[in-house]
């Protein structure tokens, strides 16, 4: 330390003659002086010291992780130049999110726009097939404009990013390039720098590789990579259509999602009015005339939505941000309840070290000195607890970023979780914050410390205040704990509530298989007699019992649409199915009354439709549902549609929807509908097993190829993710409190039982029995918990109402889940009472009388 003394030697840090308060050397020596008798004392007291850093470093990582994840998600601004000055806009129909604008209109924006320097639009988010070396896979692919990569200040890794020369708008004929996102030249050309100028095939059109983006770009997106991006004028080409004008002009070709800089000076409500003032004329001028008019009627009531575009689309935001919050508040109450533990503990410490602060304060100490002592040994445990949580958070927010967005897109997660200024000011803030919070007490004890008082006799050392405050400490620890468990509590009720619905189809045994075309798979196909044979091909498999045919997946998004049972009544919004025969057998939705659908409803037979015994009673009370018709407003070939079955209730989409209104339509019926379909086979075996036989099935009749198979079972899990999280999150928060709350309670009654040594050995001298040690240790360990778990009650049912729109079929007062909890806080403190006081109960009442 020559060299640091010497430095702040030399003299004032502002001058010799500033006035202004200056640090010497020796302040600074006595900081380490405090540091290196903290590391001695720390190293002295290992067990005390381990118990300090694992708690903490497990609390602050779970809020790091959860901050981390939450600052990726809806904090964070897209890693591009400038992005508070992106607007993103759209069309908006009913409450639904952005709907695309199709080109003529995002022209007509552009054009009549005055508040953004520039617009540029992309088509995204679409997986298609991509062949690369004869190997198919289906990728993220987008569509973007001219000045896409220009606008957002992209650069690339190798080759060049697509520009005007690739994308034309007026061009009769499109540009076949690409760009490739820098993880997915990774994964398939394993950074194979000869890669530009190669081909690749997406729905079975070339494109040649111009170039590779850098690694952390992710578009407009927040949490979805665009693995492929194309130009715009090139996405026809993957529906087989070279006309570009002809694909890309239609008025309703919705197509175009977009953006704009607001230009310098223009703030973002003023950019609102202008585009607001502007849509009217711009949507009505170029509604098609050639639209059904409830087409035309859906097309003249788009609204322009716009909103801020600094933080990028995502499709986890708005399913997520809400519940990140409340996990970040409940990780938030565990550090609260560590940081209790801690100053239980700390408190205890120091009072057993009251004779050495005693003697450190008769020879000169100052007050200042022992407090900021104090505090030193405190900041430096949460310190290195801070530095372990940090690492435990990184790997944490990646495990559990990965498993979110891995089960919502079935894919890697590309949501940027590495640490920026937020994260690392919010980590240091509660690593200071926490350091002060638990070394307050003791710091506050050891300025109280009458030195005469402690050197007189160690057994009476420990003041009446100090076991005040650490009863209280122990009774808010408690309370914190309760609330912790209680949410963790409603979580899990609310995830097993959901596993015990009935969705109204049997989901154990059936294997879901998504089917795509191979390049020119549905070109001229007959798709009835081809899905007929593949479908019989399929159910002659050995173990297969039924197979059928949906244009969904169960258990995920809905497709809603507006149904009238005639032209008087009123529509009412149902759930719209498009199955093949095979399909009703095949999920177990049984018949009710009338038929399901045979290969003879092709599109040559009648329009026909089948109906959930929900739909029947509702629209057709009091009167048969065989025989009526049926107009589904969207469509023309879906107008006076007949009823020709009504099957049992099926939650198809989402199980919390209990006999959902639901309309079956036979695929076979509308061929434009057919293809990129979802097989469903019930197995006798393990569904999983016979996913080899049923691609290969696929593979051999030549149009398809099969692109991932999954369970229903996991599909439904997927569909309640958010639940599933939280429930995992909220189970660990309040396994931890409770940990905590253990130790704590042990911790002070443990000193509580060695300071009272003297006094027990009385007792038992005067005839008291054992088992009286036991129940007076035990009655004090119990009142603490019981004071504490009346204001834990009363916090939790106060609180109640923050969570009680996530439950599911439970209360937030739930008086099960609040009594359960109780019982198991009583349990514990119990347990971490009764240990000490075994301990109590075998002091030798001689021994204790010459007790110090």
């Amino acid at each position: 330390m020559n060299w640091l003394r010497q430095l702040f030697s030399r003299g004032p840090v502002y001058g010799e003659d500033d006035s202004r308060q200056v640090w010497h050397w020796r302040s600074f020596e006595g900081i380490f002086m405090d540091v290196r008798y903290g590391i001695r004392v720390l190293r002295k007291n290992r067990g005390f010291t381990i118990v300090a850093i694992t708690s903490l470093a497990l609390a602050i990582g779970a809020n790091t992780a959860i901050f981390s994840l939450l600052n990726g998600l809806a904090l964070r601004d897209l890693p591009v130049p400038q992005p508070e000055q992106l607007v993103r806009f759209g069309a908006q129909s009913g409450e639904e999110s952005f709907v695309a604008l199709s080109l003529p209109l995002f022209e007509q924006i552009s054009s009549g726009q005055r508040v953004f320097s520039s617009t540029f639009g992309w088509w995204g988010d679409n997986l298609s097939t991509v062949e690369i070396n004869g190997a198919l896979s289906r990728n993220d692919i987008w569509a973007v404009t001219a000045n896409f990569y220009s606008e957002l200040g992209a650069t690339p890794e190798l080759g060049r990013l697509i520009g005007p020369e690739d994308d034309d708008l007026r061009a009769a004929s499109p540009t076949p390039v690409a760009v490739l996102a820098y993880s997915f030249w990774q994964r398939h050309y394993g950074e194979d720098r000869s890669v530009i100028g190669k081909v690749l095939k997406i729905e079975g059109a070339a494109f040649t590789i111009i170039g590779v983006t850098r690694p952390g770009f992710t578009g407009i997106n927040a949490d979805r990579l665009p693995e492929i991006i194309i130009p715009l004028t090139a996405e026809p080409l993957l529906a087989g259509d070279s006309d570009v004008q002809k694909h890309l002009r239609r008025a309703d070709a919705f197509l175009i999602e977009a953006a704009g800089r607001l230009k310098p000076g223009v703030r973002f409500d003023a950019a609102r009015a202008q585009l607001e003032s502007i849509w009217p004329a711009i949507r009505d001028d170029l509604a098609p005339a050639n639209l059904a008019p409830a087409e035309r009627s859906r097309f003249l009531g788009l609204r322009l939505k716009i909103e801020p575009g600094e933080k990028g689309a995502s499709a986890l935001r708005k399913q997520f941000t809400k519940p990140l919050y409340v996990l970040l508040a409940i990780s938030g109450l565990v550090l609260l309840v560590a940081c209790v533990n801690l100053a239980t503990l700390t408190l205890s410490r120091a009072a057993a070290r009251g004779h050495e602060i005693a003697v450190r304060v008769a020879l000169g100490a100052s007050r200042t000195r022992l407090v900021r002592q104090a505090l030193t040994e405190s900041i430096m445990l949460s310190v290195t607890g801070t530095l372990v949580g940090f690492l435990l958070a990184y790997w944490w927010s990646r495990t559990l970023a990965d498993f979110i967005l891995g089960q919502f897109f079935n894919a890697p997660a590309q949501l940027n979780l590495t640490p920026d200024l937020r994260v690392l000011l919010s980590t240091a803030t509660v690593a200071i914050l926490t350091g002060v919070l638990f070394g307050l007490a003791p710091a506050w004890r050891s300025a109280r410390e009458d030195p005469n008082f402690a050197l007189q006799s160690n057994a009476k050392k420990f003041s009446r205040s100090t076991g005040t405050l650490g009863k209280s400490l122990i009774v808010t620890q408690v309370a914190l704990s309760l609330m912790l468990l209680a949410a963790a509590g409603l979580f899990l009720r609310t995830l097993k509530k959901l596993r015990t619905i009935e969705p109204g189809y049997q989901a154990n045994g059936v294997l879901d298989a998504s089917l795509y075309p191979k390049p020119g798979g549905y070109k001229n196909l007959d798709w009835v007699n081809y899905y007929r044979e593949l479908t019989s091909r399929i159910s002659r498999i050995p173990g297969v019992e039924s197979a059928g045919i949906a244009k969904m997946s169960l258990g995920w998004r809905a497709w809603r649409e507006d149904v009238r049972a005639s032209e008087t009544s009123d529509a009412v919004k149902v759930n719209l199915s498009l199955v093949m025969p095979g399909f009703f057998q095949t999920v177990g939705i049984y018949p009710r009354a009338g038929r399901i659908f045979t290969w003879r409803d092709d599109d040559h037979a009648p329009r026909v439709a089948v109906v959930s015994e929900s739909f029947a009673k509702r629209l057709f009370t009091g009167r048969e549902a065989i025989g009526q018709h049926l107009e589904i407003t969207s469509e023309p070939t879906w107008q006076k549609v007949e009823i020709v079955g009504i099957v049992s209730n099926a939650s198809l989409y989402d199980i919390r929807e209990r006999a959902a209104l639901t309309v079956y339509l036979p695929t076979t019926q509308y061929g434009e509908y057919m293809g990129w379909s979802q097989m469903m086979l019930r197995t006798k075996a393990a569904p999983g097993a016979m996913a080899n036989a049923v691609r290969e099935t696929v593979d051999s009749m030549g149009h398809e190829y099969v692109a991932k198979t999954h369970l229903v079972v996991e599909t439904i899990d997927r569909s309640i993710l958010r639940e599933r999280v939280f429930a995992i999150l909220s189970a660990f928060f309040g396994a931890l409190a409770l940990l905590l709350a253990g130790i704590g309670l042990y911790g002070l009654m443990a000193y509580n039982v060695t300071r009272r040594t003297q006094e027990i050995g009385v007792r038992v001298a005067l005839g008291a029995a054992p088992k009286d040690v036991l129940s007076m240790i035990l009655r004090e360990t119990l009142g603490l918990t019981s004071i504490g778990i009346v204001l834990g009650l009363v916090c939790a049912l106060a609180a109640a109402q923050v969570v009680a729109g996530m439950l599911y079929g439970v209360s937030a007062q739930d008086p099960l889940t609040l009594a359960a909890v109780s019982i198991v806080l009583t349990g514990v403190a119990a347990l971490a009472g009764w240990i000490p006081a075994r301990r109590a109960m075998r002091v030798d009442p001689m021994v204790a009388l010459r007790y110090e």
